[in-house]
């Protein structure tokens, strides 16, 4: 299961996701804004998916 960034092209905040497409992800309304311009940037690292999900790194 791989994990991608995603910005937010209206406010700039970052996500991660397990959507690995574009037009997939541009379906999804950006939770701190609520606009649907997600994109996605590049693959999570596994330490960057411990730190946001663990807590570790």
């Amino acid at each position: 299961m791989s994990y991608y960034r995603c910005i937010c092209r209206k406010c700039g905040s970052n996500y991660a996701s397990m959507i690995d497409n574009d037009i997939e992800l541009q379906k999804e309304s950006c939770p701190g804004c609520g606009e649907k311009q997600l994109q996605i940037s590049e693959p999570l690292t596994s330490s960057e998916i411990n730190k946001l999900f663990y807590g570790g790194g």
